[in-house]
C-alpha cells in the first residue's frame, strides 16, 4: 500500500484547537471507551461558528464545551451544529449543545430519526427484538445479559433531542464558515452518514467513513437482520472516490488528518474482500455468526467487543448471501447457520 501522507505531526490536547486550514479547527475530545478520542471540527467565518459533531455525554466533555463556548470563540455565536450520524460519540451531546445554543442540529433524515429513538428512549420493543437477534447469532444467556447491561450504559451517553432539525440531503450545498461545502451521503457504517466536501479548500470531513488506520464498523443491526450494509459501504466508497481529488485533505473522526483518499479506499475495499474470500472458505461447514470471528478479526473478541463483532460478522455473511455464495438455515432453536451454496 502506498503510504498515506500525514501533514500534521502533533495532535491538539483534549479541549484545545488546532487550525488545519484557515478557519478550520481540529478539536480532540476524550471518549470513555477503547477508542479513546474523537475529532470534532469547528469552522469559523467572519460572523459565526459551525460545530461538526459533539462527543459523548460526560461531565468532562461538558466542561470542555463550556470552556470553549465561554472563552475560545470570541464574540461570534455558534449558529450551526452539524451531526454526521447517530453513533454516540458523534450525536451524544447534540441535544445538550442545541439547547444551550438555542439552535437545531443539521442531520440527514434517517440519522435524526435513529438518534431521536436512542436519545429520547422510545425504543419500545427493540430490546426483545435485539435479544432474539443475538440469540439467533449464537449468544448464550451470559452474552445476552452482557448486551442488556451495555444498552443500559449506552443510554446515559446521549442527551435528549428536540423534535426539530435542519434536513441534510445528498449533494446539498451548505455555507459553513467562509466556504461552501457539499454534503455527500454515505451508507454502510450508518444509514445516511453525512460527509462534507469543500472544493475550494480541497478538504473532506469524512466522519467515520474513511478512517486512516482502522476500518469503520459495518454492522447488521437487530431491526434489519437481512440487511446488506457491506454492499452499501462498498458502493459509497466507490462513489466517494469519483467525487474527491486524490490529494484531498481528509479530516477523520478518529486518527490524524491525511492525504491519500483514493489509496485508502482501495486498501479498505481490498481488505474486506480478502476477509470475504476467507469467510466463504470457512463456511464449507455450517457456522454460526459467533463461530466466524477467527476469520474476520486478528484480535480476541471479548464481552466488550462482541456486540460490534457480531454485527460485523453478519454484514460479511449477508454480503456472501447476496452474492449467492452461501445460504442460511435456522435450527429448531432459532439459531442461524451459514454454509457454502451447493
Amino acid at each position: 500500500m502506498e503510504k498515506l501522507i500525514y501533514p500534521f505531526e502533533k495532535r491538539p490536547p483534549n479541549g484545545e484547537f488546532f487550525e488545519v486550514a484557515p478557519g478550520i479547527n481540529w478539536l480532540r475530545m476524550p471518549l470513555p471507551i477503547a477508542l479513546n478520542h474523537i475529532n470534532l471540527w469547528l469552522l469559523e467565518s467572519d460572523e459565526d461558528w459551525t460545530i461538526v459533531d459533539t462527543g459523548m455525554v460526560s461531565d468532562e466533555n461538558k466542561a470542555i464545551w463550556n470552556n470553549i463556548l465561554d472563552h475560545k470563540l470570541g464574540d461570534k455565536p455558534v449558529t450551526k451544529l452539524v451531526v454526521t450520524h447517530m453513533h454516540l460519540d458523534h450525536v451524544g451531546l447534540a441535544g445538550w449543545l442545541a439547547d444551550k445554543l438555542n439552535i437545531d442540529p443539521h442531520m440527514t433524515k434517517k440519522e435524526f430519526v435513529a438518534s431521536s429513538i436512542l436519545a429520547n428512549k422510545i425504543e419500545k420493543n427493540l430490546g426483545s427484538i435485539a435479544i432474539e437477534f443475538y440469540k439467533s447469532s449464537g449468544f448464550d444467556d451470559q452474552l445476552v445479559e452482557t448486551y442488556i447491561q451495555r444498552v443500559g450504559i449506552r443510554k446515559n451517553l446521549v442527551s435528549p433531542l428536540s423534535g426539530r432539525y435542519h434536513l441534510l440531503t445528498n449533494e446539498q450545498e451548505l455555507h459553513l464558515g467562509n466556504h461552501v461545502w457539499t454534503v455527500i451521503v454515505a451508507k454502510g457504517h450508518s444509514s445516511e452518514h453525512a460527509c462534507l466536501f469543500c472544493e475550494e479548500l480541497n478538504i473532506f470531513i469524512c466522519g467515520d467513513i474513511l478512517l486512516p488506520r482502522i476500518s469503520p464498523n459495518v454492522s447488521v443491526l437487530p431491526h434489519q437482520p437481512d440487511g446488506n450494509p457491506l454492499a452499501d459501504w462498498f458502493e459509497s466508497l466507490e462513489k466517494i472516490k469519483t467525487l474527491l481529488p486524490e490529494d484531498v485533505l481528509v479530516l477523520p473522526s478518529h486518527g490524524y488528518p491525511y492525504r491519500g483518499a483514493h489509496e485508502r479506499i482501495k486498501d479498505l475495499i481490498d481488505e474486506h474482500r480478502s476477509r470475504l474470500d476467507k469467510l466463504h472458505t470457512y463456511c464449507k461447514n455450517p457456522q454460526r455468526a459467533v463461530d466466524v470471528f477467527p476469520v474476520l478479526f486478528d484480535r480476541k473478541i471479548d464481552s466488550k467487543s462482541i456486540i460490534l463483532a457480531i454485527g460485523e460478522s453478519l454484514s460479511h455473511l449477508n454480503y456472501l448471501i447476496g452474492q449467492g455464495l452461501i445460504t442460511m438455515t435456522v435450527d429448531k432453536n432459532g439459531v442461524k447457520y451459514f454454509s457454502q451454496s451447493d
